[in-house]
């Protein structure tokens, strides 16, 4: 996250948006291209840290989308992981949730372990060959 500050649209993201290759401008199945994508749920995050509940009406209008479309991010990202919280549909209340460092050092742990497994498998089949 980028000093856990919200981005804006400005003239240099313009910019970069515009250097991109045409693969990297392609949209996605929500209607998004991949770097409007990163900079919602970029945004999504950063506006948790600022908040710890937020109509989704407010919400949208943060994140420059419909309440609609900010809605199914949201939920979208908490059904990933990467965005801890709950939504409230009859309120229209996103409620952002803690995080839980152990959780994430235990899921990194994990994950380097996996890795390590994998790179000892794969080395294996390598002197195998």
């Amino acid at each position: 996250m980028y000093k856990a500050q919200v981005i804006k649209r400005n003239n240099d993201l313009v910019q970069f948006e515009e250097s991109l290759a045409e693969h990297q401008k392609a949209l996605m199945s929500d209607g998004l291209t991949i770097m409007e994508r990163a900079l919602i749920e970029h945004n999504m995050v950063a506006i948790g840290q600022l908040y710890s509940t937020i109509y989704i009406t407010a919400l949208g209008q943060l994140l420059g989308v419909s309440s609609d479309r900010a809605e199914k991010i949201a939920s979208k990202m908490i059904l990933d992981g990467s965005l801890i919280g709950s939504i409230d549909q009859v309120d229209g209340i996103l409620t952002f949730g803690e995080l839980d460092r152990s959780e994430l050092v235990a899921w990194d742990e994990a994950i380097t372990s996996f890795c390590t497994q994998l790179n000892g498998v794969t080395d294996a089949v390598r002197q195998m060959a």
